[in-house]
């Protein structure tokens, strides 16, 4: 009998102590399959890494970094010079489309480059499609006007079709209100904490913020939510990070390791 009763105990424990819940957060691949990983299987922000990344089960999206060139298309790229992982150089924006068709990545796969309408978006249907705004040109010094990347967004017919949620990231504080008023669900790209208050309050219509991870602490990330805004994190490349990330309870997280996030979510 007396196994019997520690068994119960054991039972009654096990009970009590249920894993945290975190199957509400969504898992978002960061530039696909993560940014910058070694252990990835693609470049960071090629069609191969993004379509890999949307076909994985417990995959809620991706985010993708997207620039304009001089011909007012948005491509896929993350850094400001396209030397630093390209066969090419200089800046996206200072190059046309018929020059960035040749540029291939500098990776195993030399995955191309491409354009934010060459993502398959039958894929995307059901996902969340991030797209982190670059709107400087740094090799001029230049900022891209409102009114050319609107309607470079407005010429991309999936951007705007039933099913697919398109979310603008900008730490463009000018930007943000016309991308509002271009009907665009927008999130700033916030540095810290404290630098978020006034955005949100001078743009109440702002769903949200992205910030790093160690950006920001759990009350922080409860403040934001409790305001009515979505929070969602990023820069995790570990189990221990995105375990850390996940006890703070954001809305979202970017990972790194989109496999890891999956189960560590579930």
């Amino acid at each position: 009998m007396r196994w019997i009763s520690y068994l119960l105990v054991v039972l009654l424990f096990n009970g009590c102590t249920k894993k945290s819940n975190f199957s509400l957060v969504e898992v978002v691949g960061h530039a696909g399959m993560g940014l910058s990983m070694g252990n990835s299987m693609f470049h960071d922000n090629s069609k191969e890494a993004i379509e890999f990344a949307l076909q994985m089960p417990g995959c809620d999206g991706v985010e993708v970094d997207v620039q304009l060139s001089m011909d007012g298309d948005l491509w896929l790229y993350h850094d400001t010079k396209l030397e630093t992982e390209t066969t090419s150089e200089g800046c996206i924006n200072s190059r046309t489309n018929e020059e960035l068709q040749g540029v291939r990545y500098k990776s195993l796969h030399q995955e191309k480059l491409i354009r934010l309408s060459d993502l398959n978006p039958i894929l995307l249907m059901g996902k969340i499609l991030y797209l982190d705004i670059r709107h400087t040109n740094t090799c001029l010094n230049q900022v891209i006007t409102a009114g050319t990347l609107i309607n470079a967004l407005n010429a991309i017919d999936f951007l705007h079709q039933e099913g697919i949620q398109v979310r603008l990231v900008t730490n463009n504080s000018n930007l943000i209100s016309q991308l509002l008023d271009a009907f665009y669900v927008v999130y700033y790209d916030a540095i810290t904490f404290d630098n978020t208050q006034s955005i949100l309050l001078n743009n109440l219509l702002v769903q949200g913020i992205v910030i790093r991870n160690a950006a920001i602490n759990k009350e922080e990330v409860q403040a934001i939510k409790i305001s009515g805004k979505k929070v969602v994190l990023y820069e995790m490349r570990s189990a221990v990070g995105i375990r850390k990330a996940l006890n703070k309870n954001p809305d979202s997280i970017m990972s790194d390791d989109l496999r890891e996030a999956i189960i560590e979510t579930n």
